[in-house]
Parts: structure tokens; sequence; C-alpha cells
């Protein structure tokens, strides 16, 4: 499982249509693009399909396409190909005052497992700040087959601390575990990447991690 409560700014790629869910609900369908750049000056966008519960036929007219807009709510990423299919189901929307830069934020929580062997590596930042640089991923069921995606992580102590001290026993191979965390979306050769700056982090326990 990877989702997140996130902050989105971009611009609609595809206007706003009325639908009903399985419970014959209203609510509004529209296509945000989203410009995420790399570190070389470049850029891809990121399209995210936007389904707004509770929309009425007169909100229509506000989401068009080119417009710009704001949307607050549940991000859900699915692999899809090579790359990600992103779903928010929107709490909230605005095309009032809507800043020119397009991007992303929020808290990112994650449900999977640590990879098989070397799990981890003892990195610094560039004011020599340690911390621990780590790759998780969550798997889920496409038709007959697995797919399987990665994030990574970075774990940093409290200030002052040592290194050690985000690095628990129980931390292991294989081991299931539920991580939350500032998201981070970047672009590296083409392709989306997703990366976190761990906040909390502990070993999957049913009980604990179901509400997540």
């Amino acid at each position: 499982m990877i989702k997140a409560d996130v902050n989105m700014t971009g611009t609609i790629k595809k206007s706003a249509s009325l639908r009903t869910d399985k419970e014959n609900k209203p609510y509004l369908s529209f296509v945000v693009t989203v410009n995420i750049p790399d570190a070389k000056g470049k850029s891809k966008d990121l399209d995210v399909l936007v389904m707004f519960p509770g929309g009425k036929k007169s909100d229509l007219s506000h989401y068009s396409e080119k417009r710009r807009v704001i949307v607050q709510g549940s991000l859900d990423i699915k692999k899809k190909g090579e790359d990600f299919a992103f779903y928010l189901t929107a709490n909230k929307a605005s095309v009032k005052d809507v800043p020119g830069e397009d991007g992303i934020t929020g808290e990112l929580h994650f449900r999977g497992r640590l990879k098989n062997e070397n799990i981890y590596e003892e990195k610094s930042d560039r004011n020599g700040n340690p911390y621990l640089l780590f790759s998780a991923y969550s798997s889920e069921k496409v038709k007959e087959n697995f797919v399987s995606t990665w994030v990574r992580f970075l774990r940093f102590p409290e200030k002052g601390a040592n290194i050690d001290t985000v690095k628990p026993d129980w931390m292991q191979p294989k081991l299931k575990v539920c991580i939350d965390g500032e998201l981070q979306l970047s672009v590296y050769d083409k392709q989306i990447r997703l990366s976190c700056r761990v906040t909390d982090m502990k070993e999957y326990v049913k009980e604990e991690c179901q509400n997540q």
C-alpha cells in the first residue's frame, strides 16, 4: 500500500465530468497535469486522475481544461507498466489564487517489505549530517501477476544523535514495515521516482498498521 495525504498544484488537462459511484453518489472526475522537474533542468508531466465526491452539475464550469487548480486529498499510487498511475480522492479543490509553480507535497503512508539483503547504507548530507538510506517495496496483484513498487527512504536521527538510533534491531531483510514521512517526487532518466524522508517507522503489526 502506498498512499499520501497531499496538496497538489497543476493544470487541468481534461475538463470535469459528472459521474456516479457504485452507491449512485455523484462525484466530479477530471485530470490534472503536474510538471515535475529533474536535476538537469528538464521535466516530466505527471497526470493525476481526480475524483471529487459530492460534485454538482453547476461545478463543472469551474474545472475546465487549461485552468490552474489546487487540490487537497488522498493520493493512491499504483504501478502501471514501467511508470506509475496516480489517483487522487479530493476533499477540497479551488481554482482561485493558484500559485504558478506546480507540485505535489504531503505525507506518505507506506506498507511493504525491506530488501532481501544489504538493506541499508549509511550516508551523510552536504552539511555532514548522517542518515540511513534504504529501499522497500509494496506489492499488488494486477490480473494474474504481482507487481512491486519501490520507494527510496531517507531516515535522519534527531539532531546530535548517533545514526545507530535509527537502526532498530528488528530492521532485518524481507521484514514487513509501516513507514510515514514526507513525500518526495523527482525525475531521473525521464522516469518518476518516489522517495520519502521518514518521520515514523515500525515493524508491521496488523492491529497497529491496518488503519493507515
